[in-house]
């Protein structure tokens, strides 16, 4: 009797596959698409789908970078999830062409609540978004709205070194959990490729506990950030130039999880 109840018991915490998170959101953009996020991002001038051109030979979608008095021209929209939850994982691969240019820095995608604040308006209660961005030579760092009323932009922590390199695909993970209304208990933490590059801790993300303020938006945010002209990407003889990046298989994912890297070859 002893023997059988171990054998059970090894079966039910060996052998079983582990619980997968539920998934609030996945658009990989190869027809029928169901989430209704491609149809939407295809409606942007600056987006289009690439045939063939994801990490496993898929299609996925190009954005191009058009230079522009404060950087390149914004490329976001805003996307309902499936659900309300207090901690949730965006994921999403990236690749840059190799013609890319950092410069000095733009923003990517992430998480809001039902209102997110961004592009430097006023916080409030209700009010928050973590996001990240890419940097100069290929760094990367997380980028957040929190409860900060002396902060007028976004805060956040960059890598030590570079994370992305040109025409390499990259997984991304952000990690964003909330606090707890009067306590800086939230954090958000950035994974790429597998591998934990920056953190932010003890993040007041939002001022109270409510509906609205619960994670519900998927920002799907990119471009060249800034006031004026020098943060536009630029080619070899510094002259204003377009430059591009594929996305694919978005996904928005309840409670914390790391992605595993891009296999070889794909």
């Amino acid at each position: 009797m002893t023997l059988r109840l171990a054998g059970i018991i090894s079966l039910l915490t060996v052998g079983a596959a582990p619980c997968a998170e539920p998934i609030l959101l996945t658009e990989s953009f190869n027809s029928p698409t169901k989430s209704g996020l491609a149809e939407q991002l295809l409606q942007h001038k600056h987006v289009a789908l690439a045939k063939s051109a994801g990490p496993d030979g898929s299609d996925a979608i190009r954005v191009t970078y058009v230079p522009y008095p404060r950087g390149s021209e914004r490329v976001v929209s805003r996307f309902p999830l499936g659900r309300k939850v207090t901690r949730a994982t965006l994921s999403f691969d990236v690749c840059f062409d190799r013609d890319f240019d950092f410069r000095k820095g733009g923003k990517l995608h992430g998480l809001g609540p039902q209102k997110p604040v961004t592009g430097g308006n006023p916080r409030s209660p209700e009010r928050w978004s973590a996001r990240l961005m890419f940097e100069d030579k290929g760094h990367a760092r997380t980028y957040i709205y929190d409860q900060n009323p002396k902060a007028k932009y976004g805060i956040g922590n960059k890598t030590r070194g570079a994370v992305f390199s040109k025409g390499v695909w990259h997984r991304v993970d952000l990690q964003v959990a909330l606090n707890t209304s009067g306590n800086s208990n939230g954090f958000v933490l950035l994974v790429i490729d597998g591998k934990k590059v920056a953190s932010s801790d003890h993040l007041n993300l939002r001022g109270k506990d409510s509906q609205r303020t619960l994670i519900q938006t998927f920002l799907f945010s990119t471009f060249h950030g800034g006031h004026d002209p020098s943060r536009s990407p630029r080619d070899a003889k510094e002259k204003p130039v377009k430059v591009h990046a594929l996305f694919d298989n978005i996904s928005v994912s309840e409670g914390l999880v790391t992605s595993p890297r891009i296999q070889k070859g794909k």
